[in-house]
């Protein structure tokens, strides 16, 4: 279901963000996981323990859901 697909996680450093990322990367074989979240130290936190050179398809993405033209942005090509 997941496999090959670009996934946005909004509010991606919280609790279900976290836990749904790693479901994803132990169960699946994603072209992209989106974290989408307004938190620069929780992603930096995050960041720490899913690196993106460990992880190559995990972007972090600054944003926050009240701005609409950032999250044009953010979901260019996604597809979840």
């Amino acid at each position: 279901m997941f496999n090959n697909k670009t996934i946005i996680i909004t509010g991606g450093t919280g609790s279900f963000g976290k836990n749904f990322t790693h479901l994803l990367l132990r169960k699946y074989k994603p072209k992209k996981i989106i974290i989408f979240s307004r938190d620069e130290m929780k992603q930096f936190e995050m960041e720490q323990k899913l690196s993106v050179k460990k992880y190559p398809c995990i972007r972090y993405f600054i944003g926050d859901v009240r701005d609409k033209d950032r999250l044009d942005i953010a979901f260019n090509g996604v597809d979840y």
